[in-house]
């Protein structure tokens, strides 16, 4: 749920939207939707196969975003709690005092009682021994990247609709970022890849994915994105997941360590909220 500011332009470069289908997770957004941090986004939304526009059927369940950007909800959550931003952590090891964590410039942290990884499954396997006892099941989750280009327009642009689902296409979404609610009137638009074309593309160079994914955007939409006066680019190497892991949690009750994460059960906002909470109840316990 990652927002960029650039100059007079936002993007909302990761996650799009998300919705809410179960009674927990709506009462654990409760109060950010009473406070205007959770908002539905009415957004026209259309279908294209490669090139061709599709009848596309209006969504029968609302669709929602942070306010005033994605990352609004983030903060919100976070406002009364102590946390530690832009610290890398090199590695995790756990002993009979507890867990402790190598960070940067040969500093390490702890004890810590229980460590909880929230992180995308496979990059696990950077922070922790391969033989700690949760790997085997960890090792079977699949994820796939993802090209998010972020273009900014003086002028409106000539669409009909706020969102575009694309199949058959190196891109996957076309999204006017600018018309969700409480963002500023300047043009944003946001142009994600497909799972499979981000993999394809992860190592290639900024300039070919921009051209690729441009020329793209102009055959599927008309918009003409060598006219936008803010061009950036970002690739996300965890973005979706292709095989989740089948269960909502990891937990290894001796070495105290726990994992979960969307990835978990399936790629979505509520995936990571059901996955955190089924968690929490056990530790909780």
């Amino acid at each position: 749920m990652s927002t960029r500011h650039s100059d007079e332009f936002q993007f909302d470069h990761g996650t799009q939207y998300f919705t809410i289908r179960s009674t927990e997770f709506r009462n654990f957004l409760n109060k950010a939707i009473l406070d205007g941090i959770v908002m539905p986004w009415e957004a026209r939304f259309m279908a294209f196969n490669g090139c061709t526009a599709l009848e596309y059927e209006e969504r029968q369940e609302i669709v929602y975003v942070g306010a005033p950007s994605m990352n609004s909800l983030c903060q919100y959550l976070a406002r009364d709690l102590d946390i530690k931003c832009d610290t890398s952590v090199q590695n995790c090891r756990y002993d009979a005092e507890g867990w402790f964590l190598s960070i940067e410039k040969g500093i390490e942290e702890g004890p810590f009682d229980i460590l909880i990884s929230t992180i995308p499954g496979p990059q696990n396997g950077d922070l922790f021994a391969k033989d700690i006892t949760l790997w085997d099941s960890l090792a079977g989750v699949q994820m796939r990247g993802c090209s998010t280009l972020m273009l900014g327009f003086n002028d409106s642009v000539d669409i009909a609709w706020e969102g575009a689902i694309v199949s058959n296409s190196p891109i996957g979404w076309i999204g006017l970022d600018s018309s969700k609610p409480r963002r500023s009137n300047n043009t944003s638009l946001v142009v994600q890849s497909t799972g499979d074309w981000g993999d394809k593309l992860l190592n290639a160079g900024t300039s070919q994915i921009e051209d690729l994914m441009l020329e793209e955007l102009k055959k599927i939409s008309g918009i003409d994105g060598w006219l936008a006066s803010h061009r950036s680019l970002h690739r996300w190497r965890y973005a979706g997941t292709s095989k989740a892991a089948g269960q909502k949690y990891f937990l290894d009750p001796v070495g105290k360590l726990a994992i979960c994460g969307d990835w978990c059960i399936k790629g979505r906002v509520e995936g990571a909220f059901k996955s955190a909470e089924a968690l929490a109840k056990v530790l909780l316990q």
